[in-house]
This record gives C-alpha cells, sequence and structure tokens, in this order.
C-alpha cells in the first residue's frame, strides 16, 4: 500500500442469525441469567461485526471465522467480567487505523493475558477493535488450541503475516518476549526480558504507531513450578510450563493498562532498531511498575 492511499473500511458484514425467537423470550423473562446471556450474545455479535468492517481486508483469510469467534468472545467475555474482573485504562489512547499493541506476557498455562487483552478491544474499545494475536507457529499447529485461536483472529507469528493485517487497517497484538517469557521463575515476575526486533522491522516498514500495553495480575494467575524440557519435546511445543493450578487459572484481579502511542521513523538500520526496541520496552516496563504501584491486593 503507497503511503497516502486511503482504502475505504469494508462494509460491515451481515449480522449473525441467532436472533432470539419467542420461546427463548419467554423463557428469559422468567430466567434472568439466561436474559443476560442472550443480551451477551447479541452484544459481542454486534461488536464483532463493526471490528470487523474496520479492516479494509477479510480475517477470514488467515482463518478467523466470524460465529465461531462471536462464541469464543462470550466465553472469554465471562473471564473477562466475572472471573478475572478485569479493570481496563486508557484504551481512549487506541489510534484510529492500524495499531501495533506491545504488550508483557506472564501466563504461563495457557494465553490468558493475550486473551483477556483482545477482549478488551472488543468489549472496551470504542470503536470495538478485533485484536489479532500473533502466536508461535507450534503453538498454533496444536489440535484444539491452535484451531480455536485462528477461529478468533490469531496468527502465526510471523513478519509477512503481521504487515498484511497492518496494511488492511488491523489492530495486532505481540509478545516480544515470545516464548521465553513463559519459563521466567516467579521471583522475576514483572521484569521484562530481551525483546526479539521483528516488531520493530514491521513497524518502520508500515509507519505505525505502536502502543505499549501493561498486564497486572497474570504473573500470579499461574505461578511457574517447573518448565522440564523432556515435557515439552514431547507434546511438541516451545515449552511446557507446570503450575500448581494446570490448567485452570487463579482468579487473580487483571489490570489492564493502554500506554501513549509511539511513532517511529527512518530507515531500519541496525542501530536504529535496537535504539527504538529499547525505548519501547523501557516504556513498557515503566507503564508495568505504575500498575504494580497501583494495586492494592493480587484478588481485589
Amino acid at each position: 500500500m503507497l503511503p497516502g492511499t486511503h482504502i475505504a473500511p469494508r462494509p460491515a458484514p451481515q449480522p449473525l442469525p441467532g436472533k432470539p425467537g419467542r420461546r427463548e423470550e419467554r423463557r428469559a423473562r422468567r430466567l434472568p441469567g439466561l436474559r443476560r446471556f442472550l443480551a451477551s450474545r447479541e452484544e459481542v455479535r454486534s461488536r464483532l461485526a463493526e471490528a470487523c468492517a474496520l479492516e479494509s481486508r477479510p480475517p477470514e483469510r488467515f482463518g478467523f471465522a466470524l460465529d465461531t469467534a462471536a462464541r469464543l468472545f462470550q466465553v472469554t467475555g465471562f473471564f473477562y467480567r466475572s472471573y478475572f474482573r478485569v479493570e481496563c485504562h486508557g484504551i481512549e489512547n487506541l489510534p484510529s487505523g492500524p495499531v501495533l499493541l506491545v504488550a508483557n506476557h506472564g501466563s504461563h498455562s495457557l494465553s490468558w493475558d493475550g486473551a483477556m487483552i483482545v477482549t478488551a478491544c472488543l468489549l472496551e474499545g470504542g470503536p470495538p477493535r478485533l485484536a489479532h494475536g500473533m502466536a508461535e507457529h507450534r503453538l498454533m499447529e496444536l489440535p484444539v488450541l491452535g484451531a480455536a485461536a485462528r477461529r478468533i483472529g490469531a496468527v502465526d507469528g510471523t513478519r509477512s503475516a503481521c504487515t498484511s493485517l497492518l496494511h488492511a487497517r488491523a489492530t495486532v497484538l505481540t509478545f516480544p518476549e515470545g516464548v521465553r517469557a513463559l519459563g521466567k521463575p516467579f521471583r522475576e515476575r514483572y521484569r521484562l526480558g530481551s525483546f526479539g526486533h521483528g516488531f520493530m522491522h514491521v513497524a518502520l516498514a508500515t509507519r505505525t504507531p505502536i502502543v505499549p500495553v501493561a498486564v497486572i495480575g497474570a504473573e500470579e494467575e499461574a505461578p511457574l513450578i517447573a518448565n522440564p524440557r523432556w515435557l515439552a519435546r514431547l507434546l511438541h511445543t516451545p515449552t511446557a510450563p507446570l503450575t500448581p493450578t494446570l490448567f485452570v487459572p487463579v482468579p487473580v484481579k487483571y489490570r489492564i493498562y493502554f500506554g501513549t502511542p509511539l511513532r517511529f521513523g527512518g530507515p531500519a538500520s541496525p542501530r536504529l532498531v535496537a535504539r527504538n526496541v529499547d525505548g519501547v520496552r523501557t516504556a513498557l516496563q515503566g507503564l508495568i511498575w505504575q500498575g504494580v504501584a497501583a494495586r492494592r491486593h493480587v484478588f481485589w
């Protein structure tokens, strides 16, 4: 896409089938819980359709499925509102158009931190955003989790996929620490490791603003006990973190902070890229410490 070229947003997809019928409406009047469930279902579908319309190319080319995503976002919406009781700060900082979200990675067993960020973008964003998570290839190849991740909007973490999404005016979520963060011991919680440079190359090439995103709570949700290499080889995954709760996260309180957009320019020389990456890492680490200092307790 040439600089200055304007691409009109795609028209909004047709609403999904499944509007409550008369029988469901009668049941909903008698059962308040069902009424809230149906209202949540319609809200998710409406916001998801609006978010997809912001992108100039259909996200289905990467495996996204609107009806499946609507059901999965209902599940993540429950965890967002009722289980982790997420507080979202600064989401109004998201600029219009394409944006690259750079976040710390604290979840060990399952990527609950990533799920809560993309759910915040959908439910709290104005307008709602479909945030595409960049995932490690081996994780995306897992039969159940990988398929679900693709249906909800995640893609393989390659530069070409990220560039394609940003050219289509999408929102992309990346964890520059990579899978190394999954093996971080509990004593080093909220201390960022080294960053990969791929995200900065893409940001410079596409002239996309970067928004740091600090997630507070994920480090305590499933503390790491061990990360045996033999188990990772057996499961064909990059890591195999063992936690006290296995796949069930501790119901800590999540806090998500969206920082001020950072804009970079110039040629992608090794020195400039390294300096810019250090700037993003410093900004994100500062946002993390602010969030940790502001919370009263891990659970409330």
